[in-house]
């Protein structure tokens, strides 16, 4: 039997890996390349990378991350995507020459995928095809329906060819393409499956090259017809691989488990594979570099040639320059404010549906005898409201997990403390060494400009390494933050917590391995943030579920509710950098240093943050917001004190390490006037 191929396409705009819905509406999920890397070490049959940039320029907008490619060249991608990855790689994206070609094999791809270019040089595919081999030419078309019929368009389907799918098919045969990719735009993004029209035409042709179908598939039934119709070769997908824990291995367990005999079988479990990104001794050195004593930031970097153009959404606070990867619309507003505007308008009805939707989630796991879940909690508003609505709306007897990162506020404390009487739930704290969370605090802040690395991996470990211990195949956490600030996931996509997300937007790409050996670190103290193992979490089918994703989620309701409810107790002082009181009280200087650290690298904070919330809510106007954050944003806090005092830092030093973080797209520096942002 031949098998056939399940292919992810990784699309990036600018830099950044994104989430395509109707080739319109782009939404920032990360960096590709710690994407591609996991999908390779899953032994996928091939990955396409696609660049639907209008340039050939990539700014990953971030420096301080381990996997940031940082302004440079698409080919300069694809050489760094060509090292992780071990599977047939196909590149495309704007290929107009032979010259292009070449750059694009010479930098580690093993194929071609063309799209604009089959219609308008199709000398280029002829002789391309002589010269590399037609298996090394993929041929791309884009198909949409509209009230005048169906056709083939190109240039990212903003242009119609005139050709029908069957004519397109046949027009690019003859000019002597390998195999064919064929997308659809109604589809993109869609969660309906694949283009019914095209897998009709394609069956009633008679088609002598493969054939791969992309767009619209998210489910086991959605594959399986693509990989049962006529003539396809291959099926591909894009977003669906973003959202889920052990997504490509999923998914191909299921095929094979539910009779899919033409598909190889997934592998999790390589000796020879490491999941956790390998550090060198070198790399450790350079970014360990900060803390030798006068070393100080390259005033080269910001002599104001590196300033980008900064983009500011037309409703909230946002700018283009954001922790959370940030993409707008034509429009001018950001995906944030989009995602938001369809959440709010979401209807009882759809809520009650959702409702379902979750319950049939719990239902369909085998729920362990002593506990049904986790919830994660750190005390904070939220937790409250989380364990209110699992213990109190869904009658679940749920263990509480906590990661004590050794930083509550005394009221916070008390917060976390209520809780086991509050909802009469068993609770389990976590609470690493306090000498080890020192050296973590002060290691984090030198090398990526964020104390609270520990915190971010340690809650995003401690609930996972729990459930695996206790074989609980449920988490359920609140809101997906990325989802909420820079509207990472459609409404219909529901993603869950997995390795990639913890790893790479919570811990920036640096793993419990990085801090071994440094600083007398050894393996077994990292052991609090050793995630498990993707074996150990397939063996109990693991989900680890955001409840924002399936009820209505705002917090100023919530912060009323677990107050009057629960006796959950807000700060009696308010903070420095943020107008609201109800907010992170489980950790004193999230709100403070950690956040003032933000500001330093990307010229914004906390305040930022709430204000463009509460703009999208209605609570306050855009205009006030402005007024808010001009007179918190910049504000140096007090607590950053305890923090030095803490690690064993002096306030000189802390100021010269940060300045290396400012990010030059943002800041300059002249001798005479210091520091200015350029918005």
């Amino acid at each position: 039997m031949t098998l056939k191929r399940l292919i992810p396409i990784i699309l990036v705009k600018e830099g950044l890996l994104v989430r395509s819905q109707l080739f319109k509406y782009f939404q920032a999920i990360g960096d590709p390349i710690p994407t591609i890397k996991r999908l390779s070490d899953w032994n996928a049959d091939e990955i396409i990378l696609n660049n639907i940039s209008d340039t050939d320029i990539m700014d990953s907008r971030r420096e301080d991350k381990y996997h940031n490619i940082g302004k440079g060249s698409f080919i300069e991608l694809v050489e760094k995507a060509a090292k992780f990855c071990h599977c047939p790689l196909t590149i495309g994206g704007g290929i107009r020459s032979s010259s292009q070609i070449d750059e694009l094999f010479q930098a580690g791809a093993d194929k071609v995928v063309i799209n604009s270019s089959l219609f308008d040089n199709p000398d280029l595919i002829r002789k391309s095809s002589l010269r590399y081999g037609k298996q090394a030419i993929t041929g791309s078309i884009d198909i949409r329906h509209d009230s005048t019929g169906s056709s083939v368009w190109k240039a990212k389907g903003k242009i119609n060819t005139g050709f029908t799918l069957d004519r397109a098919i046949e027009y690019a045969t003859e000019l002597g393409v390998g195999e064919l990719i064929i997308s659809s735009i109604n589809n993109d993004g869609s969660t309906l499956g694949y283009d019914k029209h095209i897998i009709e035409v394609i069956e009633k042709m008679v088609i002598n090259i493969p054939i791969i179908i992309n767009s619209g598939a998210t489910t086991n039934s959605h594959f399986m017809h693509g990989l049962n119709s006529k003539n396809v070769s291959a099926v591909a997908a894009s977003n669906v691989f973003y959202f889920t824990e052990l997504s490509y291995f999923n998914i191909k367990k299921e095929l094979v488990e539910s009779g899919c005999k033409n598909v190889r079988y997934p592998s999790i479990d390589s000796p020879f594979i490491k999941r956790e990104p390998e550090y060198s001794q070198t790399e450790k050195n350079l970014l360990m570099e900060k803390a030798r004593e006068n070393s100080t930031f390259h005033k080269d970097k910001y002599d104001g040639s590196k300033l980008t153009k900064i983009r500011q959404c037309t409703s909230c606070l946002y700018t283009s320059i954001s922790a959370a990867p940030m993409q707008f619309a034509e429009d001018g507003e950001c995906m944030g404010c989009k995602i938001s505007k369809v959440k709010l308008s979401q209807t009882n009805k759809r809520y009650d549906q959702l409702k379902e939707y979750l319950s049939k989630i719990i239902n369909s796991k085998n729920l362990s005898k002593s506990y049904d879940c986790i919830v994660s909690v750190s005390g904070g508003k939220d937790s409250y409201y989380q364990t209110h609505y699992i213990k109190e709306v869904m009658g679940l007897n749920p263990l509480l997990v906590t990661y004590n990162g050794n930083n509550y506020t005394d009221i916070g404390w008390k917060n976390l403390w209520n809780m086991r009487n509050a909802f009469d739930c068993d609770h389990l704290v976590i609470s690493p060494s306090v000498k080890t969370l020192k050296k973590l605090n002060k290691i984090a802040f030198i090398v990526m400009g964020d104390m609270n690395w520990h915190s971010h991996v340690g809650i995003y470990t401690t609930a996972p390494r729990i459930a695996v211990q206790q074989k609980i195949p449920l988490i359920f956490w609140g809101e997906h933050g990325y989802a909420d600030l820079c509207g990472q996931f459609s409404m219909s996509d529901f993603p869950e917590m997995n390795y990639r997300e913890r790893t790479e937007h919570d811990g920036r790409g640096f793993d419990w391995n990085f801090f071994v050996g440094i600083d007398g670190i050894t393996d077994k103290d990292m052991t609090p943030w050793k995630y498990p193992s993707d074996k150990d979490i397939s063996n109990i089918g693991l989900r680890q579920i955001f409840l924002g994703h399936y009820i209505p989620w705002e917090s100023n309701t919530h912060l009323e509710l677990v107050v009057e409810k629960y006796g959950f107790e807000v700060s009696d002082t308010p903070f420095e950098r943020t107008y609201r009181k109800g907010s992170n009280l489980d950790d004193m200087h999230e709100n403070g240093i950690h956040d003032y650290l933000k500001f330093i690298k990307f010229g914004y904070g906390r305040c930022t943050d709430h204000a463009s919330k509460d703009i999208r809510a209605g609570i306050l106007s855009r205009t006030e917001g402005i007024k808010l954050v001009e007179k918190m944003d910049h504000i140096k806090p007090k607590d950053l004190a305890r923090w030095l005092n803490y690690v064993g830092m002096s306030e000189r030093d802390f100021d010269r390490i940060a300045d290396h973080f400012r990010d030059p797209r943002v800041w300059s520096w002249k001798e005479d006037t210091g520091w200015s942002k350029s918005y």
